[in-house]
Order: C-alpha cells, then structure tokens, then sequence
C-alpha cells in the first residue's frame, strides 16, 4: 500500500499551508475561482509530465513537489460516524468522533430525515477534523450493497436488503453528507461502494477478490443497480467505488459498461472512481483478467480514477511505454480527481469558505450529536416476540447479571466498522 504519511497528505486541504497561497500556484489558472472547474482541472494537469502522474493514482498520492502539489490521502471513512482509516488520525487533540448506530439498525428507522441528518452532523464533524489536518475530504460511505444473506459479514455497514429502502437511504444520506451552508463548495465527498453484486465475503471455497457473480438483465436492474442509480442521480455523489468481484465475467475496476457506460454516460455522474482496495491487482491477479499493461489500460480506459493500493504506482509507467495506456485515458483520470479537489475548496481562497471555520471542540462530539446518536439507536430498535413474558427482567428477582460470550466486553469490535 502506498501512503504518505497523515500529516501530510491533508495538509493540502486544511485552514494551514494551502497549494494557492504561494508560488508555483498562486495567480494560477488553477488558482482563478472565476474559471470552470473543468478549465481549473485541465490546467494543472496539461502542467504534468508523464513521471509526475505515476505518484497520483494511489490512495496515498504522493503529490508534485515541483508544481506546488501536496500529497493528499483520498481514504477516509465514515459508514456511521469519521472512523479509523488511513485519512483520519485520533489522538489526543482529536480523540474521537460521534459514533452512530451500525448503518443496519439506522435503516430500520426508515426515516429519511434522520438519515439526511446522521449524514449532514457526520460531514461536520468530518470538516472540523479536517482543518487541524487529521482528517481528509474524500470519505468512503455509504455502502449501499444489501444484505441477503446475514452470512456475509459485511452486512452491518448496509441498510438492509432491499433496493428501494436502499437507494432512499442513499438519495438522503448523501446529499445530507455533500451539502451545508456553503453552496459553492462540497462540505465532503460521499462515495458509494461496492459497485456492483458484491455481497460475498469467503464462502464454499471462493472469496471476495475471486467471486464471478453471475446475474441476468433483470437481476441487474431490479436489484443491483437501482442504490448506485439512486446516489449519483438522487444523492449527487462525488465518488463511486469499484468492488472486488468480476460480473458475468468481467472485473467491476475493468467493466466500462457500469462506470462509463451506466454512471457517466446513462446517470450523469460526475466525480472520481476510485477501487477497492487492492482490486485493480486483482484484475490482473485474482481474475487473471488481463496482463499487467492491458489491466492498467483496462481499469482506466473502463472509467477508474484512482488505485487503492500500488498496482498502477508499480505498472502503470511501463505500460504508457509500451503504448498499451493512453496518455489521453491517465489524463482524463486524473481531471476527475483534480475537479473533485477543486470542488471541495482545496485550491479555493480561505475566504468565504465558512467549513474552514469549523473546530473540533465546538462541532465534534457534542451532546446534540450524542443526543442524535441516542435516537437514532432507539428509533432503529427492532421488537422481538416477548415468548413467555420473559423481559422486562425483574430487579427483584435477578440480582447478578453476566454477559458471555467472545464479544462480551470488545469495545472496539462494538465500534463497528
């Protein structure tokens, strides 16, 4: 995996240094707020050679010293509340974040102002973190595969199992997280995962990074598509995520007819692809797809912006050399990437920008925020039938009460993911 290290790469984003306060950048196009964000994006890039842009394609993006580029780390989660990722530190000036209910039990809220809300209070907490540079902008939620098998493993990060429950929850939750005070900017970069029919962790001997889900037409549309639909056309999402698995065939970080062809040319989605991570080396291992020059042309001809992981760091120069990808295809990833930046605010004044104003103390973790988790835990409470009458349990006749079991008292694993 490649990273730069936390304190650097969200330094780009945070209220310090910033790209546009000083040379190279600063009174550059990419610099001049009056121009396209598209016009900003192809600027910088037409500035980079070839070696620069290697460095860009991982989540950890090394930067450009040279053009004024900091590094900048694209991983940061938040299925229920800014978690434990690559892009986000806890420590002792920032020691926590809210945590919100699993996304399983939220679901059974079905309650789309609070789904709205839990997205809007997590972005808050999310940009306040940001500015002291211990958090990104660019955050990997929601996850919006559902759950028809409790088997799976990953099903708590979901709403549940049904595609329209699920798209609601994503045409709420999204716009809840991307949207604020400040309609200039994105308040952060919701990214919808796993795109597509991957619901399958290690079962009957095939695994995640191998798994051929096989599906038909009607399948596809009834069932698998309709959540990712929904959070680019409905919730506007700035990012998409490419999962592990191959459909009918054809790995999802290779498969142009779902990012080109569905989300781009059908939905009209505009923002950046990232994979899963370690999945643009699964094409090539995993699926054995394609060779490692073809795989790197594959992914990227296909509509994927960004690696999580190294496979391009470590191919991707070879294959522009043996004229297998196109400078053309690397160029067209990367203004994706550099526009969502640009739409955060990333090479904006500070001015007018009223997220740069948020603190941890006054916006992380506050007792209405612990307050909104508390609801959102009660209203989620799924009734069970009480056979026999066995709860509430009497005080007067149960005086020691214990709790067993391997997760009785794993407080992390309680977190959840």
């Amino acid at each position: 995996m490649f990273r730069t290290a936390a304190g650097v790469a969200i330094l780009a984003s945070a209220v310090g240094s910033r790209p546009c306060d000083s040379a190279p950048l600063k009174g550059s196009p990419l610099c001049d707020e009056t121009k396209s964000t598209s016009d900003r994006a192809k600027w910088i890039v037409g500035q980079l050679e070839t070696s620069d842009k290697i460095g860009l394609f991982s989540n950890g993006a090394s930067g450009v010293a040279s053009k004024g580029l900091p590094g900048y780390e694209w991983w940061s989660e938040a299925l229920h509340g800014v978690g434990r990722s690559p892009g986000v530190t806890f420590d002792t000036e920032t020691p926590c974040a809210t945590s919100f209910p699993q996304v399983i039990t939220t679901g059974a809220t079905f309650n789309k102002t609070l789904w709205h809300t839990i997205g809007n209070t997590i972005s808050t907490e999310a940009r306040a973190m940001n500015n002291v540079g211990h958090a990104g902008l660019t955050f990997w939620t929601p996850n919006v595969n559902l759950m028809r098998d409790p088997r799976w493993g990953r099903g708590h990060e979901t709403p549940g199992e049904d595609p329209f429950a699920t798209s609601t929850y994503a045409a709420n939750f999204v716009p809840g997280f991307q949207e604020g005070e400040d309609p200039n900017h994105v308040k952060a970069s919701s990214c919808c995962k796993h795109y597509y029919a991957y619901d399958l962790e290690n079962w009957g001997g095939v695994d995640r990074y191998h798994f051929n889900a096989i599906i038909n037409s009607q399948d596809e549309a009834d069932t698998y598509l309709p959540a990712f639909h929904s959070c680019v056309v409905n919730g506007k999402a700035t990012a998409l995520m490419c999962s592990y698995n191959a459909v009918n065939g054809v790995p999802s970080c290779a498969n142009g007819r779902i990012m080109n062809g569905f989300a781009r040319g059908q939905w009209g989605f505009e923002g950046y692809i990232t994979s899963d991570c370690g999945a643009v080396s699964d094409v090539h291992n995993a699926h054995a797809y394609a060779s490692a020059d073809d795989t790197c042309k594959d992914v990227l001809e296909a509509g994927m912006d960004s690696d999580c992981g190294g496979f391009l760091h470590g191919n991707l120069l070879k294959s522009m050399q043996d004229n297998v990808t196109s400078e053309s295809d690397v160029d067209t990833a990367l203004e994706h990437l550099f526009a969502v930046q640009i739409r955060l605010g990333m090479f904006d004044s500070v001015n007018n920008q009223p997220y740069l104003n948020y603190t941890y103390k006054e916006k992380v973790n506050t007792p209405d925020h612990q307050k909104l988790a508390r609801e959102a835990a009660q209203q989620g409470m799924v009734l069970l039938k009480n056979t026999n009458k066995a709860f509430p349990l009497s005080a007067d006749n149960i005086k020691t009460l214990a709790v067993v079991g391997p997760n009785a008292n794993a407080t992390t694993v309680m977190q959840g993911n």
